[in-house]
């Protein structure tokens, strides 16, 4: 849940893999509109630091950054085959990619790194608890630590089931592909926070962390469960990308571009 504007440079020092394994679920349509805020949530001048729309499609998500203009591509694991991130550039026309088989072996080293150091805040992030309060009536979810909180307004998802199963698995992906490109701390305190939205079948409208010694960072997500001719429109340009642009590895792809990788 931190602002992030770092380079790929982890790719070329952390990619190390394991299996992993999923299955393909056929699900509607639907879109996701986010906006991250950081500063007091009181603070009614407060402009977001980062805009995206993120798009899912026949089982493929493709999300799209505001500014700078970047996309990325989520194709999910199936069965023996490992999923992938594709990272495009407009500019140079060109393509790298991240397997998931990769970044779960990056994140299971990077905890147990974690998880030796004297720093409370990396050991907490290696093996995180927290105290949670759910209200079924009003939506509210809390996690509270004594290193930092998360207080999420929700939505009930019961009808999109398919839809969140599609959801919550990019979602956690993501947080991994985020943390390999934004700091050395393991994501699990969000993937706590992504399994307990599961668990309570509920959908996050708006997220705010909240965590000693910094300043609170807030999410805001409008689901829509349906695409737009626009977003039609937008995942063919990509497809089209897709299958013009080169694939370069991700050193080259580091020396031309320098991604961003907004948080969720």
């Amino acid at each position: 849940m931190r602002r992030a504007k770092f380079r790929l440079i982890a790719f070329l020092t952390l990619l190390l893999g394991i299996s992993t394994s999923g299955k393909l679920v056929a699900a509607e349509a639907f879109r996701i509109e986010t906006k991250i805020f950081v500063g007091d949530a009181k603070d009614k001048k407060l402009e977001p630091v980062s805009k995206t729309t993120t798009l899912f499609k026949d089982g493929i998500v493709y999300d799209f950054l505001e500014s700078p203009e970047q996309t990325a591509v989520f194709r999910k694991p199936i069965g023996d085959k490992p999923g992938r991130f594709i990272l495009l550039n407009d500019k140079d026309r060109m393509q790298t990619e991240v397997t998931t088989e990769k970044l779960a072996g990056t994140m299971k080293k990077l905890r147990n790194w974690a998880s030796g150091q004297k720093d409370p805040f990396l050991k907490f992030a290696a093996n995180p608890r927290f105290d949670e309060t759910f209200d079924r009536n009003t939506g509210k979810l809390v996690l509270t630590s004594p290193l930092e909180t998360y207080t999420v307004e929700t939505s009930p998802a019961t009808q999109h089931q398919d839809s969140m199963t599609e959801y919550h698995e990019f979602l956690d992906w993501y947080t991994k592909l985020n943390t390999l490109l934004t700091s050395p701390v393991p994501p699990d305190p969000r993937l706590k926070l992504n399994d307990t939205l599961v668990r309570h079948r509920v959908v996050p409208t708006k997220v705010e962390l909240k965590r000693a010694g910094e300043e609170p960072v807030r999410a805001e997500h409008d689901f829509t469960w349906r695409l737009s001719q626009d977003d039609l429109q937008r995942i063919e340009d990509v497809q089209s990308g897709l299958t013009a642009f080169r694939q370069v590895d991700n050193k080259e792809f580091l020396q031309m571009s320098q991604p961003v990788m907004p948080a969720k």
